[in-house]
């Protein structure tokens, strides 16, 4: 790890940090499509081959979690976890409510006689992607399924990848079943995507796809968008810091550190004005390192797309983080709030030195699934909004259609369609 000048980056490695994980996409892709099609063809089965046969895991005899593994799984808890699940589910209920839209839109009147809203309804059926492998996530769960129990969804069903014991973490399991979730199923990675884009004879096809994962995960979630929806292409995970000579270099070590572990394609990123920051960072992230079991995550992560760069100005750590459009922003400067009005492109962001990743990622009732790869220029963090549409509803009277006849008619000749014009004029010609 060395400290850079920012304006001294080079082209390649420019595109590198900017690009991070995303930047692996093609590479994967043609794998990626081979599982969706055999999925696709051969419904349960290749999921099947993927867990007993190709990874060994024991006991894999059905996809869908039963009564008796939730059982299991709350014996597995302390209570401790519990409390700590129910506040998350307050919390994350408390923010998430208030986003409800309203049913039904501001009624707009062009015309005498014409009238035009919006009505918001649910998306019937959901599917709910919950990450693990190299680490146990409830969390997701939560921040998945409450904003589609709140939408009103009709349908929600959860795929994780199983250990290899075939069975889903207990916290995941335990998680999901404090807050009612039924369809539970042990499929995990471009099989589960899959499955919820085409249906096997245990998952049932839905209609949009929610849920963060690997670089695997998001490119198959992009490759059946075609045939269902996706929340957003959230993959990897990245950190993005702004900080001046005030920042806590403790702190800005343990964030980076905390976003790095989630696994070797993470991104760590620090700007500062101060070259005194950058460089106690540097020493602190060495520090705390020794003590996490997930140090060889964090090493390759900022290997990979790590970096600590020094700008001129605020302005300048401004310009580049609209560029690169992180998924988690942490500004620890003076006057936070200053800055953030000049950001328009970011997941979530944090303010101060006392917001720490950890506690969006977990408690502040904030939702963690959030947009990656730069994709925060046009997509936004998930909330209940992304669990439902809007449908458009238009009424015209006899006299409101008047109103526009001559307009609906000179537009259909121009456009030549002849039975668009009369599928007007024909309402006013005498029987």
């Amino acid at each position: 790890m060395k400290v850079i000048k920012l304006k001294n980056l080079s082209k390649s490695d420019y595109q590198r940090i900017i690009q991070r994980s995303f930047g692996t996409n093609k590479e994967i892709i043609p794998k990626v499509k081979k599982i969706i099609d055999e999925v696709k063809l051969n419904g349960d089965k290749p999921i099947f081959n993927k867990y007993q046969n190709r990874f060994g895991v024991k006991n894999y005899q059905q996809v869908k979690v039963t009564k008796e593994e939730i059982k299991k799984a709350y014996q597995e808890v302390d209570d401790s976890l519990i409390i700590a699940l129910k506040q998350m589910i307050k919390n994350i209920t408390a923010v998430h409510q208030a986003q409800l839209p309203k049913k039904i839109d501001t009624i707009v009147y062009p015309k005498k006689g014409i009238s035009v809203w919006r009505v918001w309804r649910p998306i019937e059926k959901v599917g709910l992607y919950v990450p693990g492998g190299k680490a146990i996530y409830p969390s997701s769960v939560l921040m998945t399924a409450i904003p589609a129990q709140i939408a009103g969804c009709k349908e929600i069903v959860m795929c994780s990848p199983p250990g290899v014991e075939g069975q889903i973490p207990a916290p995941t399991l335990v998680a999901a079943d404090l807050i009612g979730l039924k369809k539970i199923f042990k499929v995990g990675g471009v099989e589960a995507i899959a499955a919820f884009a085409y249906g096997t004879e245990s998952i049932s096809k839905v209609y949009k796809i929610f849920g963060a994962g690997n670089a695997f995960v998001t490119a198959a979630k992009m490759l059946v968008f075609r045939e269902v929806a996706i929340d957003m292409p959230a993959g990897p995970s990245e950190i993005f810091i702004i900080a001046d000579a005030t920042a806590n270099p403790k702190f800005v070590a343990s964030d980076l550190l905390a976003d790095g572990e989630h696994g070797p394609d993470s991104a760590c990123v620090l700007l500062t004005t101060s070259n005194q920051i950058a460089e106690a960072t540097i020493k602190e992230i060495d520090n705390q390192l020794s003590n996490l079991i997930t140090r060889k995550y964090v090493k390759e992560s900022i290997n990979r797309y790590g970096l600590f760069a020094l700008v001129d100005s605020i302005n300048e750590a401004i310009q580049f983080t609209n560029e690169y459009a992180p998924e988690h922003l942490e500004i620890m400067t003076e006057k936070p709030e200053k800055i953030v009005e000049k950001i328009n492109n970011a997941g979530s962001v944090f303010l101060g030195d006392w917001t720490t990743k950890s506690s969006g990622d977990y408690a502040t009732g904030a939702n963690h699934v959030l947009p990656t790869g730069g994709m925060a220029k046009m997509y936004p963090p998930l909330g209940v909004d992304a669990y439902g549409k809007w449908m458009q509803i238009q009424r015209c009277t006899k006299e409101g259609l008047s109103m526009i006849r001559r307009t609906i008619e000179k537009i259909a000749e121009v456009e030549q369609l002849p039975a668009h014009k009369n599928a007007t004029s024909i309402r006013y010609k005498e029987v």
